[in-house]
Parts: structure tokens; C-alpha cells; sequence
């Protein structure tokens, strides 16, 4: 299924995409040379959390180096108290050996939504997404005070590390105090307890000198960080600093998930939409976590790979794809890429058992995406063991999708139009898949009736209580009416359709055998 976006989201990505005052960062490219083997990159960011997942090597980390260099700040402005100075700069994360060449030729280009733009032609009245480019040339990188002023801080994974085995903790142990309480410190208490579903009494953060103990009491008990779970400390880490910093910073959280499991990383992103909408703040991270992928709208998904020596960051992308290419799964003899969960539900029905033994059928997550996968798998040395199928609606779109392919894959014009039509089919209709799927089923309603066990007149009433759900949201409605899961409403109705309609998918089918011979 598609993600289906929450109120929240609608009103995160509304607020981020409009807002000039808290200089958002809304992208982040490479133009000239590379860094760490990464180049070539152009990231958008159109969400107020963005996940990155990829494998090892591929520039996560890279990535959040640069985030976290886009921004300058004021000598009084926020830092985390390991920290003598308020900004980040390039020597902070790219440390080299005396034996390493230094980058040269390097320019970072950064996108911002500011309303205090100066001097900048192509913005005259000082507001909108600006531009600001980062240099290397031989020797220093380029006046770091020019850049624009914004709290900034990053969280690594020193954050999961016991405070029993921190020396300096261990040294200052009888030492850490409360300067008093703090406002924010009965909200950090009730977001981890929600979290990680544990009712906390009290919480206090203590410091001494640069460092910082949180001390905490559940059920009369009182036990600091040299008692608490990796996640529990990390927990309280995130969202000590995030309500510590003033309202519209950016927080930059390598490996997001660790040391939560899996029900504790869906209830955090939870909670981290609410606290961004109420800091305003924005949040960059990665993660090798799916569930982190599955929690989160299209835009705030990105995967970043690397194909012959270029790099692709592909927005949009599904938990399961991301996922399935980190985990390395057999693709089989025909790679099978489509929108949707209900595209692979209803391919996956129709293909006779023997045809989809030898495939392996994945959704992408939007037909953007799939435009990006299709340019990749044209950069790869063998490029035939892959079939697109765009839902029904993108047929209109074909001109500007296969544009889109064209541009993303930077390779020679010639031949491409060829290779694109052999590479491609759609799903049946015009419309998109759950719509067609509910129409059609009309035609076939007695068999449908007899596999949902329904009178045949409700059944069509179901039908249209479906239809006027809205898009994506058709076998939720439909499976309530039914008393199934939107999943069995979907693979019951793509079984109708698949036994009462074989015409519809003839023409698939045949594209998926011609590959395969």
C-alpha cells in the first residue's frame, strides 16, 4: 500500500515548504568534484525529517557532515556543551592523514529558505530558497562566516554508550548537580515514557564541567545514566538537546533507531513530529532501520547507492525496496518494479506460479522513483533484467517520465527511447490501480460475491462506499464494510481480477515473458 499521510504530515510538510523564517535547509548537491567518493549529488529535502538509508559506503555519513556545514552561527548561539565553538565546520568531520590527499576542486552547493537574504540577485526583496555554495580550492575552504546563521547540532552514536563505561563520567560521578529545574524537563519525562512505554515520576538532567548525566525515577526508584538501557540514555540525549536549543535549529542524528526496538522506533518518530511541529525545528538523520523508512511520507525517504562510481539519492523510495537492496535479497531472473503494493499484489495474482518463481516483483514507492531505478539499472553492465510498471494514470505522463530517466542517468541520448519503450509496461485503465480494480470488479460481481461470501447487491454498494473514499484509501473503506484488513480486501478483490479478467493483464504478461526468453 501506499504510505497514507496523517493530518500531521500534511501539516509538517505544509509548514516546512512555506516557512522563511527559520532558514531551512532544502537541499543539498554537489556540482564540482567529489568528497569521500561522493559526487555528483543533488539531494532535495521536502520534509522537516529526512531519513537516508544506504549501504555502508555509500555517503550517509558524508551527508550529514555536509548538513551540519551549512550553517554558521552567532558567538552566543546554541552548543552542546562537548563543544568550544556554536557552528561546524569541515575540520570537525574530514580529518585526514598525512598520507591522504585533501579534496581540491570541491564545491557544496546548499539550498535554504531564508527571509534575510542579502545582496542576492536572483531573490531582490531578500526572501525565498536561496543558494549558497561551499568551496575548495587548493588550501582553505571558502569564509565560513558567510554563511547563514542558524543553530545547528549533531548527535552521533557516542549518545548509546554507557555512562559506566564513559571514563570521564566515572571520574565526575559524585560531581554531577541540577542547576534547578528546567520547563522542558516534565516533557522530555512524558515523550520517553511514552516511548518506550514506562511511566517515569521524575526526570533531571545534571551536568558538570562539558558533560551531562540524566537522572530519572520510575515507581519510587531513582537510577541515572549509569543504570539506564542504551536507548532509555539515548532517548533522553534527543530530546534533552532538542528542547535545550532555541525554536528552529537543526539537529543532524546519525543511525536514528539505536538501541530502540522496533515498537519504540515507531512511537518515536510519532513523538518527533510533534516535537518538530513545536520547535520548528528540522531533523536529518539515517537509519538502517525499516520501520524508521515505514513511518515516514515519501518525501522524508531517501536512498542513497552508488552505480559505477556515481551517486544516486533516490527520494520517495519504499521500506521494501531500500531494504531489500541492503539486505541483498536474490532478485531472480527478472527484476519487477511498480508504485505500489496493490501493482505487485495484483501482478504477483495473475503471473502463473511458474513465471513468478523465476521473478521478483517490488514496490518502488512513486513513479519518480521508478523513473530513478529505471536510469540506474541503465548505468549497470547488464540492464535487461528489469521491467517498469507504471500504474494506469502515468500512461499520460510517458513523455515527461521518460524525460526524467533520461536526465537522471547522465548517459549518452542515443538508443535510450528504445531501450525505455522495451523497459516499460502499465497497468490496465486510466485511472489509478485501486480505482480501476474497484471499477472493473462491477463486471465480475457474482464471482467476487461467491470470494467474499456477500450478497451481491451489497457488494456493489461496498463498491462505491470504496470509490468515494478517495485515492489510496479505497480497500481501507472496502475492508471495513467487509470485516477484513485492508490487505485481505486488496488481495481478494486482485484475485477477482486476476481469475474473472485475464485480458486485462494479457499484455504485462506477455512483456514479462518476452524478457524472460
Amino acid at each position: 500500500m501506499k504510505y497514507r499521510e496523517s493530518n500531521k504530515d500534511k501539516e509538517l510538510k505544509k509548514w516546512f515548504l512555506n516557512d522563511l523564517s527559520h532558514a531551512h535547509l532544502r537541499a543539498i548537491t554537489i556540482t564540482k568534484g567529489s568528497i569521500r567518493g561522493l559526487s555528483n549529488l543533488s539531494l532535495p529535502i521536502d520534509f522537516p525529517i529526512t531519513a537516508i538509508a544506504g549501504k555502508n559506503g555509500s555517503g550517509k555519513s558524508t551527508i550529514l557532515a555536509m548538513a551540519c556545514c551549512a550553517f554558521h552561527n552567532r558567538r552566543e548561539g546554541f552548543k552542546v556543551p562537548n563543544r568550544k565553538q556554536t557552528y561546524y565546520t569541515f575540520a570537525d568531520f574530514f580529518i585526514q592523514h598525512k598520507e591522504e590527499l585533501p579534496p581540491n576542486g570541491l564545491e557544496i552547493g546548499y539550498h535554504i529558505a531564508h527571509d534575510n537574504w542579502r545582496k542576492n540577485p536572483t531573490l531582490p526583496e531578500g526572501k525565498g530558497v536561496g543558494y549558497q555554495a561551499r568551496t575548495k580550492k587548493k588550501g582553505k575552504w571558502n569564509d565560513y562566516g558567510t554563511r547563514v546563521k542558524r543553530n545547528t547540532v549533531f548527535i552521533g552514536i557516542e549518545r548509546i554508550v554507557p555512562h559506566s563505561e564513559k571514563s570521564q563520567s566515572k571520574s565526575y560521578r559524585r560531581y554531577f548537580s541540577s542547576s534547578g529545574p528546567k520547563e522542558w524537563e516534565g516533557k522530555v519525562k512524558d515523550i520517553v515514557g511514552h516511548i518506550l512505554n514506562k511511566k517515569y515520576d521524575e526526570f533531571k538532567l545534571t551536568s558538570h564541567s562539558k558533560y551531562r548525566l540524566p537522572i530519572a525515577s520510575s515507581g519510587g526508584i531513582v537510577f541515572s545514566g549509569f543504570n539506564m538501557g542504551a536507548g532509555e540514555n539515548a532517548l533522553f540525549d534527543i530530546f534533552s538537546t532538542i528542547f535545550s536549543c532555541p525554536e528552529g535549529a537543526l539537529f543532524v542524528i546519525d543511525e536514528i533507531e539505536l538501541g530502540l526496538h522496533v515498537e519504540a522506533q515507531k512511537r518515536f518518530i510519532k513523538k518527533l513530529k510533534e516535537v518538530c511541529s513545536e520547535r520548528k525545528a528540522q531533523v536529518i538523520c539515517t537509519t538502517h532501520s525499516k520501520e524508521i523508512f515505514e513511518c515516514l511520507p515519501d518525501e522524508a525517504r531517501i536512498f542513497v547507492e552508488k552505480i559505477n562510481g556515481k551517486t544516486h539519492a533516490t527520494t520517495g523510495v519504499s521500506a521494501e525496496h531500500a531494504f531489500s537492496k541492503l539486505s541483498s535479497e536474490n532478485s531472480g531472473e527478472l527484476e519487477i518494479l511498480v508504485e505500489d503494493e496493490v501493482a505487485k499484489t495484483l501482478i504477483s495474482l495473475a503471473l502463473p506460479s511458474q513465471i513468478r518463481s523465476r521473478v521478483k516483483v517490488e514496490n518502488i514507492g512513486s513513479a519518480s522513483a521508478l523513473c530513478v531505478q529505471l536510469a540506474a539499472a541503465r548505468s549497470r553492465t547488464d540492464n535487461s533484467n528489469i521491467l517498469i510498471v507504471f500504474d494506469g494514470d502515468q500512461k499520460a505522463k510517458e513523455k515527461h517520465n521518460r524525460k526524467h530517466a533520461l536526465k537522471v542517468s547522465e548517459k549518452p541520448e542515443d538508443g535510450f527511447t528504445e531501450w525505455f519503450n522495451s523497459s516499460i509496461t502499465y497497468l490496465p485503465g486510466e485511472t489509478w490501480p485501486e480505482s480501476w480494480i474497484l471499477q472493473k470488479s462491477r463486471e465480475s460481481i457474482e464471482n467476487l460475491a461467491e470470494l467474499t461470501k456477500t450478497d451481491q447487491d451489497q457488494l456493489l454498494d461496498i463498491i462505491e462506499y470504496g470509490l468515494e473514499a478517495g485515492k489510496h484509501n479505497e480497500f481501507y473503506e472496502a475492508g471495513k464494510h467487509l470485516g477484513l484488513s485492508k490487505e485481505d480486501a486488496l488481495y481478494i478483490f486482485c484475485l477477482n481480477i486476476a481469475k474473472s479478467h485475464p485480458a486485462e493483464l494479457k499484455e504485462i504478461i506477455d512483456k514479462i515473458l518476452s524478457k524472460l526468453q
